[in-house]
C-alpha cells in the first residue's frame, strides 16, 4: 500500500497550485492598488471589498470541503476553476468598477474548491513523517508563488495596463483546468488510513489531543490574516508615507512572502515544533509585533526589518494549522475546508478593523493598529485556555 501511494506523482498538483497562487494572489492583493488608482477609493471602501473576499472564501472553502467529500478532489478543482475563469474574464471585459467587483467575488468564492482539494490530494494516504514534508513543499510552492506574483504585480500594471492583473490570471486558470482535465491523477483512489500521530518524543496523541491542535492551528493562523488584511489595506498609504513609488511598491513590500517562504522550509526539515504549544505562542506574539512594525514604520529600513519579523513567525503560524488539519486526519477534504476557511473569516476581521479605523482616523492606521492588537490578545487568551486542555489530556507540552 505504502509503495502505490509514494508512486502516484504529486508535481501535477505543485504546478495546478503555482498557478493557482500567482494568479489569485495578483488579483486579491492587487485590488486594493487597483481601486485606489482606478476609482479612488478611499482605506475604508477597499476594506468592504476585502471584508466581502473574506467571507466569500470562508463559505467558499467549508462548500469546497463537502464537495471533496461527497464527489472528490477532481470535482472540486473542476469546479473551482470554472468560477475563476469567470472571475478573471469578468475583470478583464466588464465595464470600470464592475469589472473588479464581480472578479473578487468570483475569485474569492471560488477559490475555496481548490485549496483544500490540492491539500487533501497531496496529503492522502501518507503517514506524519510524509505529511510534514508534503505540507512544507506545498507551503514553498504557493507562498513563493504568491511572493513573486506580489513582487511583479504593480509593476505589470504600470507596464501594461491596470487590467493586466486580471489578464495573466485568466492564462493561468485556463492552464490548470487543462492539467486538471487532462493529465493529474486519480488521487481520490488512494487509500486513506494512515491515522497515527506522535509528539516529538514519540507519544502517540489521543483523538482529543488532535482536535485540540487542530483548534489552535484554526485559531491562531486566522489572526494572521487578521493583521495581513489590514496591512494589504493601508499598504498604498504606507507606500506614500514613506516614499515609495507605485511602480514599486508591492515589490518591497513582498519581502515578508519570501521570508515566510524560508520558514516554512525549515519548518519542513524540522520536526521539533510539532504539538509545542509554547512555541505557537512565541511566533504569536513576534507576529503582534511584526504587524505594529509594518503599519507604523517611519522609514522603508524598519519596515523592511519589521517584514522580516513577521514572515518568520506567521510561518509557524500557517504550517501549524495546516498540519494539525491534515496528520492523521479522517476528513481532510473537511479539515482542509476548515483551515481555508477560518483563514476567510481572518481576512473578513482584519479588513473590518482597517474599515473601522479609518472611519473613526482617517488616514491614521494607530487606530487599526490598536484593534487587532485587542482582537489577537482575546485570540491568544482563547488559545493558552484551549492549550491547558491538551496537558490534561497527555503528555504533549
Amino acid at each position: 500500500m505504502n509503495t502505490q501511494i509514494t508512486t502516484i506523482p504529486k508535481w501535477h498538483l505543485q504546478a495546478v497550485q503555482v498557478g493557482q497562487s500567482i494568479a489569485t494572489t495578483m488579483i486579491l492583493y492587487g485590488q486594493p492598488y487597483y481601486a485606489k488608482r482606478a476609482l479612488d477609493w478611499n482605506p475604508s471602501t477597499i476594506a468592504l471589498a476585502q471584508i466581502a473576499v473574506g467571507v466569500l472564501t470562508a463559505i467558499g472553502s467549508v462548500l469546497g470541503g463537502k464537495v471533496i467529500e461527497r464527489h472528490g478532489c477532481r470535482a472540486s478543482l473542476q469546479l473551482g476553476l470554472l468560477g475563476l475563469i469567470a472571475g478573471s474574464l469578468a475583470g478583464s471585459v466588464l465595464p470600470e468598477g464592475w469589472n473588479m467587483v464581480v472578479a473578487i467575488a468570483l475569485v474569492a468564492g471560488f477559490q475555496g474548491f481548490i485549496w483544500p482539494a490540492i491539500e487533501a490530494a497531496l496529503t492522502r494516504g501518507e503517514p506524519q513523517h510524509r505529511v510534514q514534508h508534503l505540507v512544507g513543499m506545498y507551503n514553498l510552492g504557493w507562498s513563493g508563488a504568491s511572493g513573486f506574483s506580489f513582487f511583479i504585480t504593480t509593476p505589470l500594471m504600470s507596464v501594461f495596463g491596470l487590467r493586466a492583473m486580471f489578464v495573466l490570471p485568466l492564462m493561468l486558470y485556463l492552464l490548470n483546468l487543462l492539467i486538471v482535465w487532462k493529465a493529474l491523477p486519480d488521487y481520490d483512489s488512494i487509500p486513506d488510513d494512515h491515522h497515527t500521530v506522535v509528539d516529538p518524543e514519540g507519544v502517540e496523541l489521543a483523538p482529543q489531543q488532535r482536535h485540540a491542535f487542530r483548534l489552535l492551528g484554526w485559531l491562531a493562523n486566522p489572526m494572521a490574516y487578521v493583521a495581513i488584511n489590514v496591512i494589504v489595506t493601508y499598504n498604498p498609504l504606507v507606500a506614500q508615507r514613506i516614499g515609495v513609488s507605485f511602480a514599486t511598491a508591492s515589490s518591497w513590500f513582498s519581502l515578508w512572502f519570501y521570508v515566510r517562504m524560508a520558514a516554512f522550509d525549515l519548518l519542513r526539515r524540522w520536526s521539533g515544533w510539532h504539538y509545542r504549544p509554547g512555541m505557537l505562542f512565541g511566533a504569536f506574539g513576534a507576529a503582534m509585533l511584526g504587524f505594529a512594525g509594518m503599519i507604523l514604520a517611519p522609514s522603508l529600513a524598519v519596515h523592511l526589518l519589521a517584514q522580516v519579523l513577521f514572515g518568520l513567525s506567521i510561518g509557524l503560524l500557517y504550517q501549524s494549522s495546516l498540519f494539525y488539519s491534515m496528520a492523521g486526519s479522517e476528513e481532510k477534504g473537511t479539515h482542509g475546508g476548515f483551515h481555508e476557511s477560518f483563514i476567510g473569516l481572518g481576512i473578513a476581521v482584519g479588513a473590518s478593523m482597517a474599515f473601522v479605523g479609518d472611519r473613526l482616523a482617517p488616514q491614521q492606521p494607530m487606530l487599526s493598529v490598536g484593534l487587532v492588537w485587542g482582537v489577537m490578545a482575546a485570540a491568544l487568551l482563547a488559545m493558552w485556555r484551549i492549550a491547558s486542555r491538551v496537558t490534561r489530556y497527555g503528555s504533549s507540552r
